[in-house]
């Protein structure tokens, strides 16, 4: 009886302390559309609960988190909960792990926490990221979170234009993103700082010129304003900030005017505490990092974008202002330059594999090294010094340059000796004159799934041969970012790698199902770089149960058509041209058309051919009429043509075409030569006889002055609309 008593008195507690270590969390999101103004222009955008970027959902480990994500949009939505280690089918990629969110449906999502660290959420939805739909989580370990003052930190950019009009205008190879940015390179720049030969080298591998970023943005963005304050910090006090970089295709530099800044954690990992004066954030990484207050001032954090095209402000403190210091604007001649050195149309890739082995067999000798003594100093590229603060290393860097070499994770993360390992070796492809991304100069509408098999160790080799630099995220899995630290190389879910860069990474393979590996740059995942990592033998996935006609949805994504155009409205005849284009087709219409009613037009369906796509076949017709056609071929002819054209060096399009008559041509043209920021030179000249010279300035995004000499229509100026 006195046992009884005992257990009813205490079940209660029992049942109390139950609930609080097996606690559901659960929140509602209303995705809507919505009106913002952060440019002075209301424009349409996608909020989270009214609000961009969307709610913080915290969670404490053990906790089960239910989200009630209710979709108001008229079209589908989805939620992916990046970084997060859940089962597959919540994973939240429509039509891979998870089913989309039809308009009017609610869709619960239902996981275990089992990880602590900072985290984020967003729309895997065509380019609903871009639109608003992106916000932060946080979640503490089980004893609850530290005594030390926190705030969370969502960095993004914004563009008053629609994200699909972004798309389509990347598509069209034009340059009024890098005029507003201030990185055209021209030719008249570069034979005034000397890269005469640099920018001949680069045309004459058919290079397109370098940049950094793809699009030009209005507004940078933290918590959503251009600026925020934390107030009521003292000179000695310490704050945490959770940050994430929520943006769209910004990387950012973080900076900070009261000294140096103290890592802590990266993706949701913790990491030996190391202090930096800069670092990089890629696309959709995060960090936290810890700063002190150094006096009773103000002080500014600072957050500005990689290509310094604008930048955000977060102040510490109150007090008079101290501002980080401004970053210097890029010379993209001088980087062009530097580049130049490299062969970039000629990339030795067994050079590469012999350096990627040679790289492991370091990592190799570094960890035996690391055995013997783990509280060895590390060998920094640049200057550095070591003191010890209780069990920790502070590592203060002295260098030119961030890279992943300052993480080092605070115990081994190799992986078990008794797995079978598999290699997998990637190319990070592109065409930046198409603006098609991929892998192995394939996108992801063009290729199978990457196969792997759970109790494997997977390593996955990556070698970028683009120009660009791509943050590369793995679904489902932390994966080792093999560094210098060898053992204790850190773990990560999102990785930066740089142009002509080889990275390695590895994980254990003990998951199921359908993966998603791609470029977290939107509108390069859109462009086709994406993969899925698909582990064989796997059961079901209740919420894509035909994962052939999952599939099918999913690569639609790289393979839309997209309209462009342009007409110049000259004084001497009107002169135009419309295509519709995919990945690997271009359907064009051409005309030339003078006032007095005398026309040329010609219509082409064109196909891609080679992986660098320097090779199209023609088909098409020619039409002509003008006044003294009766009597010369060359200007009354109705013909059907087959033939080729291919892009020389100096970008320089050749043409050689057959008609049904027998007939051949052969052309030369070039277009858009980059005379200064804004002038455009181009030409053409044909075994007809026919030749044209062009010169354009760039006025707005849609409209230029203009003036050319066509040998059939000859001198007239006017208006070029570009769309």
């Amino acid at each position: 009886m006195k046992n009884i008593l005992w257990t009813l008195l205490l079940l209660p507690i029992t049942l109390f302390s139950q609930s609080i270590q097996n606690k559901t969390t659960e929140y509602h999101l209303h995705i809507k559309d919505t009106t913002v103004n952060f440019t002075g222009k209301d424009k349409h955008a996608l909020a989270v609960n009214g609000s961009i970027p969307a709610p913080t959902l915290y969670f404490h480990v053990g906790d089960t988190a239910i989200i009630h994500v209710h979709n108001h949009l008229k079209t589908q939505t989805s939620t992916h909960w990046h970084g997060l280690l859940l089962p597959n089918e919540q994973d939240g990629v429509p039509y891979l792990t998870t089913a989309p969110i039809e308009p009017g449906e609610t869709h619960v999502f239902k996981f275990p926490i089992i990880h602590a660290g900072t985290f984020w959420y967003h729309s895997h939805t065509m380019f609903q990221e871009q639109s608003g739909i992106y916000g932060s989580i946080v979640i503490y370990p089980k004893e609850g979170k530290q005594d030390l003052r926190e705030e969370v930190l969502v960095l993004s950019e914004w563009t008053d234009e629609n994200p699909k009009e972004v798309m389509r205008y990347l598509k069209r190879e034009a340059e009024w993103y890098e005029i507003k940015k201030n990185a055209v390179q021209s030719w008249s720049e570069a034979i005034i700082k000397k890269g005469f030969l640099a920018k001949t080298k680069q045309a004459w591998q058919r290079m397109p010129p370098m940049d950094i970023s793809d699009v030009y943005y209005n507004q940078f963005l933290v918590n959503g304003k251009n600026q925020i304050n934390f107030p009521n910090l003292k000179g000695g006090d310490k704050i945490k900030l959770r940050i994430i970089n929520g943006s769209a295709s910004t990387y950012f530099h973080l900076n900070y005017s009261g000294g140096d800044m103290e890592i802590v954690e990266a993706d949701g990992n913790p990491v030996m505490p190391v202090k930096v004066d800069d670092i990089l954030i890629a696309i959709a990484e995060t960090y936290d990092i810890i700063l002190t207050i150094p006096d009773d001032m103000k002080y500014e954090f600072q957050i500005t974008a990689q290509d310094i095209s604008g930048k955000a402000s977060v102040f510490l403190g109150d007090g008079m202002e101290m501002k980080a210091k401004e970053l210097p604007k890029i010379d993209y001649i001088e980087m062009m330059k530097n580049m130049g050195h490299m062969n970039m149309g000629n990339m030795d890739m067994d050079k590469m594999k012999m350096d990627n082995n040679m790289h492991h067999n370091s990592d190799h000798n570094m960890e035996m090294d690391m055995k013997k003594d783990v509280q060895k100093p590390m060998d920094m590229k640049n200057e550095h010094k070591m003191n010890m603060t209780g069990q920790h290393h502070n590592m203060k860097m002295d260098r030119d340059e961030w890279t992943y070499d300052n993480l080092m994770a605070i115990q081994a993360t190799t992986l078990p000796d008794n797995r079978p390992w598999r290699e997998i070796e990637l190319n990070v492809t592109g065409n930046m004159r198409r603006y098609i991304w991929s892998f192995n100069n394939k996108p992801l509408s063009k290729e199978d799934k990457i196969h792997i098999k759970k109790g494997e160790n997977v390593r996955i080799v990556l070698h970028n041969k683009t120009m660009m630099y791509h943050p590369l995220h793995l679904h489902g899995h932390f994966f080792r970012l093999i560094n210098k630290h060898g053992e204790r190389s850190p773990l990560k879910h999102t990785f930066n790698i740089k142009p002509m860069e080889t990275v390695t990474i590895e994980f254990e393979a003990n998951e199921e199902k359908d993966w998603f590996f791609h470029c977290h740059v939107l509108y390069h995942m859109m462009a086709g770089m994406a993969r899925v990592v698909s582990y064989d033998d796997s059961p079901i996935n209740e919420q894509v149960p035909d994962r052939n006609a999952a599939m099918k949805k999913l690569r639609k994504e790289d393979k839309h058509w997209y309209f462009m155009g342009e007409t110049n409205i000259h004084s001497q005849a009107n002169f135009g041209e419309l295509a519709f284009s995919n990945y690997n087709h271009v359907f064009t219409g051409e005309w030339r058309v003078n006032w007095k009613g005398d026309y040329e037009t010609e219509t082409h369906f064109m196909q891609y051919l080679g992986k660098n796509q320097f090779l199209k076949a023609i088909i098409g017709g020619d039409i002509r009429l003008r006044e003294d056609g009766a009597k010369n071929t060359k200007d009354n002819r109705q013909v059907f043509h087959v033939g080729f054209e291919y892009t020389l060096p100096l970008f320089i399009e050749s043409e050689l075409r057959l008609d049904h008559t027998g007939k051949l041509r052969f052309q030369l043209s070039r277009d858009d030569v980059a005379l200064t920021k804004r002038l455009r030179f181009n030409w053409m000249a044909n075994s007809d006889k026919e030749y044209l010279l062009g010169m354009k300035y760039i006025w707005t995004k849609y409209l230029s002055l203009s003036a050319n000499y066509d040998s059939d229509f000859g001198l007239g100026g006017g208006l070029t609309l570009t769309y």
